[in-house]
């Protein structure tokens, strides 16, 4: 059977039998003939072993590390000083009653006690010293501990919030669509759009519990979200999905829902304030061992965009961006990740606005 020894009772013993040892090469130093080196090092540390346990023992019965810091020190000392006095007087006494106490000369019973006593009382203080600061060090590492268990729960029901927010927010936005289509009597179109609609709401229900799904999945779910968008606004809008085929897609993980915010963007802001509409093109490559996807729109701009807001889209769409990058933040935050995002304000030669390209790239997200 497997005896565990605790950290403690490990360094008790070290530190004991070290100090044994050294007593007795001093002993033997001062006094080559002394016979009882052995015995009068096994006392020492067995007196040293059961003291310092004792003291440990008035330390937590009294709950001083519970105090202040001052009461601690306070408490300590008076601990060291009275323990102290009576362990020296019961060391001397035994060490007198086996003959080990070793003096030539000897004083006075009362007097012993005293010469040994400043001994004894550096020794215990030296370890209380070094038991408060390990009891320390321990109690801020558990604080910190406690702390960061405390965000990391609170930043798993943010994200969980935040992913929760984003799919009602997109159903909305689709079921718009949808009576837009009935409305304009497109029943053939409508019919059709439900049964894309249908198929990404059961990709939503699947992944709405999911922390992280892979790339591949939410590539396909911008697929079936930019053919609804394209059934509704016709041939004003063209989507391009450039993918790097050496890339495995399946193996990379990406927070669910995470391209869909930026292509309706996109379309919002971008596209529909153009008279002529304009082309969305979503790239996946790999750049400098990053897996980099980016959603690159020919519309007006962001600054231009700003003028039309309130005009060609709903009035919480807004809010999907913010949304997304909160969750890239807390992502990075619990699995240490460094994902990034990049808003590129596109510009041609004579300073006007070519759209807008969003980077968003991923660092070893890989299974």
């Amino acid at each position: 059977m497997k005896i565990s020894i605790s950290t403690y009772w490990k360094c008790q013993l070290i530190g004991w039998s070290i100090d044994s040892l050294c007593l007795s090469l001093a002993i033997a130093i001062q006094n080559p003939g002394a016979t009882d080196l052995f015995l009068k090092a096994l006392i020492v540390f067995v007196f040293g072993l059961a003291s310092t346990h004792f003291l440990r023992f008035l330390i937590k019965q009294f709950k001083i590390l519970n105090k202040t810091t001052l009461r601690q020190i306070v408490y300590m000392l008076l601990l060291n000083t009275v323990l102290g006095f009576f362990g020296t007087w019961f060391l001397i006494w035994v060490l007198d009653v086996t003959g080990t106490l070793g003096r030539n000369f000897r004083i006075s019973f009362f007097g012993e006690v005293i010469l040994a006593y400043h001994q004894t009382l550096t020794v215990t203080t030296a370890w209380t010293a070094i038991y408060f600061v390990v009891h320390y060090i321990r109690d801020v590492k558990k604080t910190e501990y406690e702390k960061a268990a405390l965000r990391v729960r609170l930043a798993e029901m943010e994200t969980q919030s935040l992913r929760a927010q984003m799919n009602p927010q997109f159903i909305f936005n689709s079921m718009n669509s949808i009576k837009s289509l009935v409305t304009k009597n497109e029943n053939d179109k409508a019919a059709n759009y439900l049964t894309t609609f249908s198929k990404l709401i059961r990709t939503l229900f699947q992944n709405s519990d999911k922390k992280e799904i892979s790339l591949f999945e939410e590539i396909e779910t911008g697929k079936l979200y930019t053919k609804l968008e394209q059934m509704r606004f016709g041939n004003k809008i063209d989507f391009l999905f450039n993918i790097d085929e050496a890339i495995d897609l399946k193996d990379i993980k990406v927070p669910a829902m995470l391209l869909q915010p930026f292509i309706e963007n996109a379309i919002w802001h971008g596209l529909v304030p153009k008279e002529n509409g304009g082309k969305v093109i979503v790239s996946i490559n790999e750049k400098d061992g990053d897996v980099e996807c980016v959603i690159d729109d020919n519309g007006i701009g962001r600054e231009l965009s700003k003028q039309y807001k309130g005009q060609y889209e709903p009035p919480h769409q807004s809010r999907g961006i913010g949304l997304t990058q909160t969750r890239m933040d807390l992502n990075k935050f619990l699995n240490e990740r460094e994902d990034s995002i990049t808003i590129i304000d596109k510009k041609n030669e004579s300073g006007e606005s070519e759209g807008t390209k969003v980077i968003i790239s991923f660092k070893e997200n890989r299974n």
